[in-house]
This record gives C-alpha cells, sequence and structure tokens, in this order.
C-alpha cells in the first residue's frame, strides 16, 4: 500500500512540474499537399499513397489491395522516389497585378501583402514507401508564415522547419458483411523554430535603406531545436462502397524537448534560454468516403466523394498560441474525378471557401496543382487567406 501511495505521490509531482512552466501552441507536421487541398482539405476516408502518411495510418492498407492485370491477381504498393513541393498563402492575384501595373519593388509588394492580409510559404520534400499494409517515409518541411499586420513597423515572422521519420502498419481484420482496418505510425521528428523575426529590418538591409548594408542581425531572436515522437491510431470500416474513417493524431499531445540554437543556416541567434513547453494538440478526426464501383467504367470515370472533421482534444484557455475554431471551419468536403486512369480533377469546400486543383499522372511523374482558401480565424468569413500548392513527385 505504501509504495502504491509513493507511486500516485511521485506522479503528482511530475504532473505539477509538467504543468508549472508555460505551454505554447506548435502546428502539427503536416504540409499544404494540393492533392489534399485541392479537395478542400478532406483525404481522412480517401488518401492513400505518400501523402497519406501524415493523415491516416489505416490508409496504408489501401495500397496493398489486390489488382487485376492480365488475368493475375497482384498487390501494388507506391513507391515515391522523390516529392518535391512548394505553397504559397497571400492574395497571389493581387501580387502579380501590382508587380505588372506599379512602380513598387519586390520588398514594397511583400510588405503590401503582410499588411494587407498577411504572407507565407512553405516548401516540402521526401521520399517514401506506401503499400502491403505498411507505410514508411522521411519528410522536410520548412514553412515561413508572416501574420497580417495594420503598419510595417514592427512586421515579424515565424519560420519552422521540421524533419521527420513515420513508419506505420495497417492490419485488417474481415467482419462478416464489414471489413475493419486498423493501423498506427510513429513519428520522430526535428523541429527547429524561430520566432519573431523582424522583416522590416530584413528588408531594408536587402534593399538597401539600412545603415548597415548587408549586415543583417537575428542576435535578438530566440531560436530553438528539439526532439518530438508522435504517435497516432487509425481506422477504416468498409461496408460496399462506403468509407467511414477515424483517426487520434498526436495522441496524448506531442511535445517537443527544445534547447536554444545559437548558429544555424548560417545565421546566429540569441541562445536565449526557454522554459516554456511546446506542444501539438491531441486531435480526434472522422470521415467518410464514397466511391462508386462502375467495373470497367472506372477506368474511364473514376468519382470519389468524401468529408471529413476535425476537433482539437485541448481545453483553449490551456495552451498560448492556440485559437479553437467554430464548427464549420473545421468541416471538410471534397470531391476527386480520375479520367483515363491519368487525369484527375478535383474539387472542395474547405471552412466555407471553395477549393479546386488538379493532378497529372504521366508514368513515373505526378504533377499536382491547387488552389484553395482557408481560414486561420476562429470563424468562418473572419480572416480568410488564399493560397496555392504545387507537387513535383517521381513515383512508381
Amino acid at each position: 500500500m505504501k509504495k502504491i501511495i509513493l507511486i500516485v505521490q511521485f506522479l503528482i509531482i511530475v504532473s505539477v512540474q509538467a504543468f508549472a512552466n508555460d505551454r505554447y501552441y506548435s502546428p502539427a507536421f503536416t504540409w499544404k499537399s494540393p492533392e489534399i487541398q485541392g479537395q478542400g482539405g478532406s483525404f481522412i476516408a480517401n488518401g492513400s499513397g505518400y501523402n497519406s502518411l501524415l493523415v491516416n495510418p489505416a490508409s496504408f492498407e489501401k495500397s496493398g489491395e489486390k489488382k487485376k492485370k492480365d488475368g493475375e491477381i497482384k498487390k501494388k504498393g507506391e513507391i515515391t522516389f522523390l516529392s518535391l513541393g512548394g505553397a504559397y498563402s497571400g492574395n497571389a492575384f493581387t501580387f502579380m497585378s501590382e508587380n505588372r501595373t506599379s512602380d513598387k519593388n519586390m520588398i514594397e509588394l511583400i510588405l503590401d501583402q503582410v499588411t494587407s492580409s498577411g504572407m507565407g510559404a512553405s516548401f516540402q520534400t521526401g521520399a517514401g514507401y506506401v503499400g502491403r499494409r505498411f507505410g514508411v517515409g522521411m519528410m522536410s518541411i520548412a514553412e515561413f508564415d508572416a501574420p497580417a499586420v495594420e503598419t510595417t513597423l514592427g512586421i515579424t515572422a515565424d519560420l519552422i522547419w521540421t524533419t521527420g521519420l513515420v513508419i506505420g502498419y495497417a492490419h485488417p481484420l474481415e467482419l462478416s458483411h464489414f471489413k475493419l482496418v486498423v493501423g498506427g505510425d510513429i513519428r520522430p521528428m526535428y523541429r527547429f523554430t524561430a520566432k519573431d523575426i523582424d522583416i522590416g529590418a530584413l528588408t531594408s538591409s536587402v534593399s538597401g535603406d539600412s545603415e548597415d548594408e548587408g549586415d543583417i542581425s537575428f542576435t535578438d531572436v530566440t531560436a530553438l531545436g528539439g526532439i518530438g515522437v508522435a504517435f497516432d491510431l487509425g481506422a477504416d470500416l468498409y461496408w460496399r462502397d462506403l468509407i467511414g474513417s477515424m483517426t487520434m493524431r498526436d495522441i496524448g499531445n506531442t511535445r517537443y524537448f527544445y534547447k536554444p540554437v545559437t548558429n544555424a543556416l548560417g545565421m546566429e541567434f540569441s541562445g536565449e534560454e526557454v522554459d516554456d513547453i511546446y506542444i501539438t494538440p491531441w486531435t480526434l478526426n472522422l470521415g467518410v468516403s464514397y466511391h462508386p464501383t462502375l467495373g470497367k467504367l472506372n477506368r474511364l470515370l473514376d468519382p470519389t466523394i468524401h468529408g471529413g472533421f476535425s476537433q482539437p482534444l485541448i481545453r483553449e484557455d490551456s495552451l498560448y498560441g492556440f485559437s479553437k475554431q467554430s464548427f464549420w471551419t473545421r468541416l471538410d468536403l471534397g470531391a476527386e474525378v480520375v479520367l483515363l486512369s491519368s487525369v484527375a480533377l478535383r474539387a472542395g469546400i474547405q471552412g466555407g471557401y471553395f477549393t479546386a486543383g488538379f493532378g497529372l499522372d504521366l508514368f513515373f511523374v505526378e504533377l499536382n496543382g491547387a488552389l484553395y482558401s482557408e481560414e486561420v480565424g476562429s470563424h468562418a468569413g473572419d480572416q480568410p487567406k488564399m493560397g496555392g500548392s504545387l507537387e513535383f513527385a517521381v513515383r512508381y
């Protein structure tokens, strides 16, 4: 009995110490894949292949489904030798229009974007294999975000660069008229983050307006680097042409164990010690997909309609920098039609805004693109931000 009491006391002390420091929000390890964004951000029940590595581990079994070819039954997996992707957030059409018609230089145009709607960019590279119930992949994602501000004074931006490994397995279970697939994965990651970078000073130095031309200092910027390990679970329930899915991402909240970084990317940072805790919230995700079986017609016209919903399992007031969004901003709807097994047309609704995208499968080369708007505020219509993304991939 005394041992049990000591164990309980130890757990209470550890819990109090864990919550003694302030907790800050750290974004989930993901990227704006055009295959997903073009379909309204919905990919929980309908996803498969490389882009499902950061969505639903139960989908690792889909690429292992039996395929008929020349009368034989074979299993097919997907190898992504290389995926290169980029995304932009901001009013791209206004930016291009002003670039053609105004006398402003590039730096001034960028500052105008930040003061009107904010601006961001990201880059993704990776490789992986999904098939025969297994999913393995390595990805590196860099994100640069400058939130909208009213004036050009004090414009700051955040840089987050995450490299992670995904290893997962999915197992099917036959249940009379249903098929249940359960899957899980582990994601060890290293994340570098630099917050509140003074964009005004940076752009002034680049444009030559600064007295210390060419001398850009980041010694007042706090940069952190650390390791985090995430766990995910997923389940797909198949019934005829319907799939119902549930996933839990970042189970138990993923914590990054940061240490100060003094030198990185050829720049010097403050090296200031930070005792705060940074976590990615645990989320529950639900999805449904309808993929009609049309026989041989599926080779010519292969449609899928689907939807998804996400619910963070954390209180808004327990995490600095995290804002809970309304029901409609967390609801995603999408559709995809694949023509001649090589051309994909995509559309959807994400947070109340329309999205559109395309995909081209040219033997070993794939090209995907999407245009979309997403809600960064608390409710639909609060703070919409336009975006676009492209992906070039070599797959087999």
